[in-house]
C-alpha cells in the first residue's frame, strides 16, 4: 500500500514514470525490424533531431514540470 507517499508526490512523479515506461516499450519494439512501418533510412531522413537531444529536452521539461507542481502543491 502507498500510505507513506503523499498524493502530491504521486501526482507529480507517477506521470513521469508512466511516460518513461511507455517510451521504454517503444524502444524495445524498435528491435523488431520485420514489423517496422518505415525503414531506418526513412526514419533518419524524417527525424530532424537526434534521440539524445529529444531525451535531454524531455528531461528538462519534466524537471520544470516537477518543480512547478511541487511548488504549487506546497
Amino acid at each position: 500500500m502507498v500510505g507513506f507517499v503523499s498524493d502530491e508526490l504521486l501526482g507529480t512523479f507517477v506521470p513521469i514514470l508512466v511516460y518513461w515506461v511507455y517510451s521504454g516499450i517503444y524502444v524495445l519494439l524498435d528491435r523488431f525490424e520485420d514489423y517496422r512501418l518505415h525503414t531506418r533510412a526513412e526514419e533518419d531522413t524524417k527525424n530532424l533531431v537526434s534521440k539524445r537531444t529529444v531525451v535531454r529536452g524531455v528531461l528538462l521539461q519534466q524537471a520544470i514540470q516537477a518543480v512547478v507542481a511541487t511548488a504549487l502543491f506546497a
